[in-house]
């Protein structure tokens, strides 16, 4: 009997376009002669979108987002609808990035309903999208992080910065802790440039996450419970000195997999994804950021709950290397969740 998936894309973080990138792998990668396959898109203002039949393999092969505007499938428009208006549904598939969809809020509506979904419960989502919270859970595991401040809104002075800078180093990196995909975030190289950036930050949050610069070597590591060990990917730059969202999506940078770092560096960063995802109590899988400075010391920059699923993403990229290509990665993280406790 086949399973029915909700693949949920979209929703109202700066991240959108590429959920919906990712939203689009994932649909056309379902068998559907094993899944009865019903996108979901959800629009920045709150809209979802969904089809009232499952796919047929005509419309799953070349699922684009244009299927959301076609009368013909029988699309039913609300905002926010209850979840009962979509069952029956064996799992949902979260190819959502940012806040709503990787925060831990979707994750409780579908807890509320007892909808099995992809990936971390709740709690360790809402802990690793809080960049200051999941900081403070590497520090407390041994994970080793960058040194950091966290500057709220209210008291922010010159005085905040001037100790920043004589304490954390003359570049800092100041972020949104709740950001995601290298947005809401930037690097001041002087008091000037780091007051600028924070005016525009304090618009969003109430508090930024100010972290030490540390030079070196980009590497991300995902990890899926009960596989081999994937290979990192090395993020190398070629035009631009930091990997930004422009640098990320315009193809500035070259992704090496597996990186071409030593056999025991190799280890050891597959080690620290390894821990940092049962540090935060993640699910399934998860892919973790690091930079490895001139001393090959790994530093922890953050880890995603669920991370790009373009084709082309770091994901994909790493499983191939472990003998999954993209469908099999697709069913595998499908068939791992189900199996997993509910509503964590």
């Amino acid at each position: 009997m086949k399973k029915t998936v909700y693949v949920f894309m979209g929703g109202p973080s700066a991240e959108h376009q590429v959920s919906l990138v990712s939203g689009t792998g994932v649909v056309r990668a379902l068998d559907v002669s094993k899944y009865a396959v019903h996108p979901v898109l959800i629009a920045q203002d709150g809209l979802w979108t969904w089809g009232s039949k499952p796919l047929s393999p005509y419309q799953s092969q070349n699922f684009s987002v244009n299927f959301f505007s076609g009368a013909e499938n029988g699309m039913r428009k609300e905002m926010r609808p209850s979840l009962e208006e979509l069952k029956p549904m064996d799992i949902a598939f979260l190819a959502m990035h940012g806040r709503f969809g990787e925060d831990g809020h979707l994750q409780a509506i579908l807890d509320y309903a007892g909808i099995p979904y992809t990936g971390s419960g709740m709690l360790a989502s809402a802990l690793a999208m809080d960049k200051i919270k999941s900081k403070e859970i590497y520090k407390a595991n041994s994970i080793p992080t960058a040194n950091f401040r966290i500057w709220h809104r209210t008291n922010f002075s010159q005085e905040v910065l001037e100790e920043a800078f004589d304490n954390l180093g003359s570049i800092l990196v100041i972020k949104d802790p709740l950001g995601g995909s290298s947005l809401d975030m930037g690097f001041a190289r002087d008091i000037e440039e780091a007051g600028s950036l924070c005016e525009k930050l304090f618009v969003k949050s109430s508090e930024l996450l100010v972290e030490q610069f540390i030079p070196g070597r980009e590497t991300t590591c995902t990890y899926i419970e009960g596989c081999t060990p994937l290979p990192p990917t090395e993020i190398k730059m070629t035009t631009r000195d930091f990997f930004d969202y422009e640098a990320k999506y315009n193809g500035e940078v070259v992704e090496v997999t597996p990186a071409e770092f030593s056999a025991e560096l190799l280890m050891e960063i597959q080690s620290f994804a390894h821990r940092a995802h049962v540090a935060l109590g993640c699910e399934v899988y998860s892919r973790t950021d690091m930079i490895i400075n001139k001393d090959d010391k790994i530093f922890v920059l953050e880890t995603n709950t669920l991370p790009g699923m373009t084709p082309t993403s770091f994901v994909p990229q790493q499983a191939k290397h472990i003998g999954l290509d993209y469908v099999a990665l697709v069913e595998t993280l499908i068939e791992k969740s189900l199996t997993k406790p509910k509503g964590r």
